[in-house]
């Protein structure tokens, strides 16, 4: 009998232990955070499934923002907390973490459906290659385009037609034969048909502002019939804010 009393004194602490430990883990089970869980990334996924058609178009391959705006981190993440929460919900005593893991799983959902629902940024525009705006040159005393002139100006014209805010300035120039006075009309005259030339194949003549250096010797030095040459032309300067001036080349000749 003194036994019997020593074993039920015994039992009695680890009684109340064990009690103590259901009672602790006597929370409900997260019925309601699995199934807020489960519908948000459910959403979350037809969203962003969306957004990669919508992106990428039928071959993902090809699309310039393919996958960029469309959630595949937060989405994985959302997935991964929901597995992890079902998994807890399971187990003996975890109702607490499950409950956590849950919650995480529907705020990843959600984060990743907002940045499907919005539209991807528009690409860059590609930069306007002004430093591909070819001069072209003239015959002595004369201002009609030459037909490797037209070739050249059929070129520009096709870049300033790739971004129609990109402006130029056209330079006239002639070579130091003549007089000053002279040489400036003759270099306007060369500008102005430039202009012309360009204003026919297609571009707003609004976007072309015309100059006249006069005589120069800027781009060739010397009194050969190269330098003439050289100077003898119409020089293009892209003239909007964004867009990098034209290259301009300096040469040097021997006398």
């Amino acid at each position: 009998m003194k036994r019997d009393k020593q074993m039920l004194f015994l039992s009695i602490p680890l009684l109340v232990v064990a009690l103590l430990y259901l009672a602790s883990c006597a929370t409900p089970p997260p019925t309601q955070e699995l199934a807020a869980a489960d519908s948000a990334v459910a959403d979350a996924t037809a969203t962003c499934e969306q957004c990669k058609q919508r992106v990428c178009g039928d071959d993902p391959t090809t699309g310039d923002y393919c996958g960029a705006p469309c959630g595949e981190a937060e989405l994985a993440a959302a997935n991964s907390a929901l597995a992890k929460g079902k998994a807890l919900a399971g187990e003996f005593c975890s109702e607490l973490e499950a409950r956590r893991m849950l919650i995480d799983a529907k705020a990843k959902a959600d984060e990743a459906k907002l940045k499907c629902s919005a539209p991807p940024a528009p690409p860059p525009a590609p930069p306007i290659p002004t430093s591909d705006l070819n001069d072209i040159f003239f015959d002595f005393d004369r201002a009609n385009i030459r037909s490797d002139a037209g070739a050249v100006l059929g070129e520009n014209a096709e870049i300033l037609k790739v971004d129609s805010n990109v402006t130029v300035l056209i330079e006239g120039y002639a070579d130091i034969r003549g007089t000053p006075a002279y040489n400036l009309q003759l270099a306007q005259r060369r500008a102005d048909a430039t202009k012309a030339f360009l204003v026919n194949l297609g571009i707003d003549p609004s976007r072309i502002t015309t100059a006249s250096g006069g005589e120069t010797t800027q781009f060739g030095a010397g009194t050969t019939e190269e330098a003439y040459q050289l100077n003898r032309r119409a020089h293009f300067i892209a003239t909007s804010p964004t867009a990098e001036v034209g290259a301009r080349l300096i040469f040097s000749y021997a006398k």
